[in-house]
């Protein structure tokens, strides 16, 4: 049994929860370096003619998500039974659907000062959570984070608090003094996922990619 391969770009990006997740769970993975011509071009591997891929033994699969419940399901981070299962599902929803905005934030607003206050005042300013979002706010997310529990669906960590994790930590870097402010408790959350002893371990590895996405934003 080989490693688990992780295929994207040299960044952090959307491969980010698949390496987080993989480390939660102490599995050795290796980085491997996407080539854009071959990922558009041979969709035997690249399915969807983009990436994150990862190949597990015989498991060979594109899409984030996809990847995320694969892992989700074979290392015990989907909660347990169907109803913490379907709590998963719904965050990850929640944060697909804020991470498109924020994508667009990113690489159409180019993080104008403008955009970005006004990506704060929609989707992230906890006063605005009864505006009109379209359903798309952090405050909602945040709610799950209840005092005096660690993970947010479940008494066990899932890839719901990773794909929590990974979209706080791109926001701090976008919002770092209002982020802490608004949102202790995601905070907090963000601590404990990031001081689980073999994500620390990650965290301070050559394997975590210093970029967080294809621009100057670190």
């Amino acid at each position: 049994m080989g490693k688990v391969q992780v295929h994207y770009f040299p960044m952090k990006g959307r491969a980010e929860p698949i390496r987080v997740a993989l480390a939660a769970k102490g599995v050795e993975f290796e980085n491997v370096t996407v080539d854009s011509a071959e990922m558009k071009s041979d969709l035997t591997k690249y399915k969807f003619g983009q990436c994150p891929r990862m190949v597990d033994d015989d498991v060979d699969l594109c899409q984030t998500n996809a990847i995320l419940r694969h892992l989700g399901r074979k290392h015990d981070m989907y909660g347990k039974g169907l109803k913490e299962a379907a709590a998963v599902d719904e965050v990850v929803d929640a944060v697909e659907a804020l991470k498109a905005k924020l994508v667009t934030l990113i690489f159409t607003d180019k993080l104008a000062d403008a955009a970005k206050q006004t990506f704060w005042d929609t989707h992230c300013d906890p006063a605005s959570i009864s505006g009109r979002n379209s359903g798309i706010h952090l405050a909602y997310i945040s709610k799950l984070a209840v005092p005096g529990t660690t993970w947010l669906v479940s008494d066990e960590l899932s890839i719901a608090d990773i794909l929590v994790w990974d979209m706080f930590d791109m926001l701090a870097g976008i919002f770092p003094d209002m982020l802490a402010a608004a949102y202790p408790d995601l905070g907090a959350h963000h601590a404990a996922l990031a001081a689980v002893p073999s994500v620390r371990a990650y965290l301070e590895s050559p394997l975590r990619l210093a970029a967080v996405v294809a621009n100057d934003l670190k």
